[in-house]
């Protein structure tokens, strides 16, 4: 059985229908979806740009870097100046990337 037996017709003229499309598009969901959760009173936000999954790449291996040097700082008392500097390094590519494309 279904769990939405209710049908709601809904007239449009072009400018709403092709706003409609438009914002359905920006979301990436489905009109009946986009609705749904405006009608709930959800906020509808973007769907992620495309060089997102690149960003969030770098920045985990930016955290995966500050892990591996915490843990050498506190099993040594103190990390290598190789490693501190491969950190500040990804870390600046993480931050440029994020004002080139943000």
């Amino acid at each position: 059985m279904r769990k939405r037996n209710h049908v709601i017709p809904l007239h449009l003229n072009k400018r709403e229908l092709e706003y409609l499309e438009a914002q359905t598009e920006l979301s990436g969901q489905p009109r009946e979806v986009y609705l749904r959760t405006l009608i709930m009173g959800a906020q509808v936000r973007p769907k992620p740009c495309t060089h997102h999954a690149d960003l969030l790449h770098k920045v985990s291996g930016l955290c995966n870097n500050a892990n591996q040097l915490a843990r050498v700082a506190n099993t040594y008392g103190e990390a290598d100046a190789a490693s501190v500097e491969e950190m500040i390094r990804i870390a600046r590519e993480v931050w440029k990337e994020v004002r080139e494309n943000w």
